[in-house]
């Protein structure tokens, strides 16, 4: 057998695997109900408080960082860096409520209400050393998140970078069209 039937194969099995893993243990656990009930309040929070005014560059930044969070989750998947044993829906292994609705309403609420650089920076800071070293340890002991090749430390920087990268290109792209 060729290494592309097997992994084919492989990836058949892992797919009823999963399958079986989110009816018989996911579906309603106390860890399902945690993710269900962030990602509905975070975008009912956002959908109260966004400003219609900015609303276009409010969205850029959503988009960008969910994308990048996205990206970034594939990649930590593809390498085997960490594992998600619970998901909102049984057909991804990406944690889409992190990627899809922390990352992007929270970059999303830092860029509306931090408009300064020096704000921002510091507001950034604080929201990367809190996810990095107190939200994924929490997941951790929920066992919402399994960390194989990754540590704490390695978050930080790359949430860092991330805010202060998509604040650099909408601002840039703000000042172009003004």
């Amino acid at each position: 057998m060729d290494y592309l039937t097997k992994l084919i194969e492989v990836q058949k099995d892992f797919v009823q695997y999963q399958k079986k893993l989110f009816f018989q243990e996911t579906l309603f656990s106390y860890q399902w109900w945690i993710i269900l009930a962030t990602t509905i309040i975070l975008w009912v929070v956002w959908v109260l408080v966004v400003d219609k005014k900015r609303l276009k560059s409010i969205m850029i930044v959503g988009l960008t960082t969910s994308l990048m969070a996205t990206v970034m989750d594939d990649i930590g998947l593809s390498l085997a860096a960490w594992h998600y044993p619970y998901q909102l829906v049984y057909f991804t292994t990406r944690f889409n409520p992190v990627d899809l609705a922390v990352i992007p309403v929270t970059y999303m609420l830092l860029y509306q209400y931090f408009v300064s650089w020096r704000s921002f920076f510091i507001a950034t800071l604080s929201f990367c050393l809190f996810a990095a070293f107190i939200a994924e340890p929490i997941f951790v002991l929920l066992d919402m998140y399994i960390m194989m090749r990754w540590e704490y430390w390695y978050s930080a920087p790359i949430y860092f970078a991330m805010g202060v990268l998509v604040k650099w290109l909408v601002d840039k792209l703000d000042a172009n069209s003004a």
